[in-house]
């Protein structure tokens, strides 16, 4: 397996874990035995994040356009994550609030198109 679809494998891990803890209720993070394991989520998530841009920048079959809208909505879901990652209390609904995005989603989807078409 390659450091990209490692790092994939590790973006995904990390939104599965955000859809669960968001759908927990939580007001506080450190309620329950696991929560403060989001940060460490999302911390993953942003080093994952950095290995796919840095992957994405050097490919050269990619259309320009792709490449430049991924790289667009990578600094996106990371501005997002540190926004929440500078919160002294991270809860479900502000997690939930986050998976709603369209960036997320817009950002999950072209993880999934560069995994099938780049790395097939």
């Amino acid at each position: 397996m390659s450091k990209e679809s490692d790092a994939i494998a590790q973006i995904e891990e990390s939104y599965e874990y955000m859809l669960a803890y968001a759908a927990q209720g939580r007001s506080s993070e450190g309620a329950g035995a696991d929560g403060a394991s989001i940060r460490n989520f999302l911390d993953n998530f942003m080093l994952s994040a950095n290995v796919l841009e840095d992957w994405v920048s050097t490919l050269t079959d990619l259309n320009s356009e792709v490449k430049a809208e991924f790289l667009r909505a990578s600094k996106l879901i990371k501005g997002l994550i540190d926004t929440v990652l500078k919160k002294t209390n991270i809860s479900s609904e502000l997690v939930d609030n986050m998976n709603a995005l369209m960036a997320t989603r817009h950002y999950l989807t072209l993880i999934f198109f560069l995994d099938k078409s780049c790395l097939d």
